[in-house]
């Protein structure tokens, strides 16, 4: 079962009063609901894959309208081999219509059923159920849209996102638009604002884990930088005592030099706070780590020193 599923199976049991459930039933109307004239009259039509969800929309419209309604398997009207649910609304068609905006689209309308953060809640709440979807957190990317066919409900879900500091985004997709999330925390206020309890935990729990993963990675991505570049500067290192000594300059050098080109040639992978290590094991004398590098710096100097003297 996909996370966004599981979301939905959370979401569509949560028992609200009837101002909420009206909000609800409000988002679901405008964005998966289409209206249809036949010989019989007006009435609805409400599409959806999941079952737990026609059964939801069936109890709305029944508790707010007492509509005549009817559940009917896709399956069984042969329009396709995926299984899906029509909820038909025969009554009070008009009613319901005018009721929610569904033909003009009167913003006015919409702000009135959602003055309250619990009806906010709701509405958003109604909306995902009908065409919301978020990626699975144990995925690279974190994502959550719900899918709107007009400028006026994306703007609407994006001002009542918002209204919670969610920073939505609205882009075109396909023949539609899109309001989206895309940082994690925002996501999990989203899951948290429209009651998905269970699944802010999962979700939580799974990105806690991969932000740990990740960190861990970027650790070991360190360090395995640093280590290259303690073997590429003990590489050069020991390039430079090659040179020295094959043109008898390391007689002319100090006991201090010939004693930190020894150590680095008994340790050639060695770091400089590893070198320092030795050398105390070793002289019993302590050095500190400018002291080491400074040593360092002066055989590379006489290295160059050589090599500009060959040109």
């Amino acid at each position: 079962m996909s996370f966004a599923r599981t979301v939905k199976d959370e979401i569509v049991k949560i028992r609200t009063d009837k101002d909420e459930q009206l909000a609800e039933l409000s988002a679901l109307l405008h964005l998966n609901t289409d209206i249809h004239l036949t010989s019989e009259g007006v009435h609805l039509e409400f599409h959806t894959n999941n079952p737990s969800i026609a059964r939801r929309f069936f109890v709305l419209i029944k508790n707010m309208y007492e509509a005549k309604t009817e559940i009917i398997s896709k399956k069984e009207m042969r329009l396709k081999k995926k299984s899906g649910y029509l909820v038909l609304v025969k009554s009070h068609v008009n009613k319901i219509m005018d009721e929610h905006s569904m033909v003009d689209q009167n913003s006015l309308e919409y702000e009135f059923l959602t003055e309250t953060d619990e009806e906010k809640r709701a509405y958003l709440r109604g909306a995902f159920l009908a065409s919301g979807s978020v990626n699975d957190p144990i995925k690279p990317t974190y994502h959550l849209e719900l899918f709107v066919m007009n400028k006026t409900d994306a703007i609407f879900i994006q001002r009542l996102m918002n209204h919670f500091d969610l920073n939505a985004k609205i882009t075109k997709r396909r023949q539609g638009l899109i309001v989206y999330l895309k940082e994690s925390e925002a996501i999990s206020a989203f899951l948290s604002a429209i009651g998905a309890v269970e699944a802010v935990f999962k979700f939580e729990d799974e990105r806690i884990k991969r932000d740990f993963n990740n960190s861990i990675n970027r650790l070991i991505n360190i360090e395995i930088a640093n280590e290259k570049k303690t073997i590429e500067a003990a590489n050069e290192q020991l390039e430079d005592i090659e040179l020295i000594k094959a043109n008898k300059a390391f007689g002319t050098i100090d006991a201090k030099l010939k004693d930190t080109i020894r150590l680095r040639e008994a340790y050639p992978e060695a770091s400089l706070n590893e070198l320092i290590e030795k050398y105390q094991e070793e002289t019993g004398l302590k050095i500190s780590k400018s002291g080491m590098n400074h040593r360092l710096l002066k055989i590379k100097a006489l290295a160059e020193f050589i090599r500009e003297g060959k040109k």
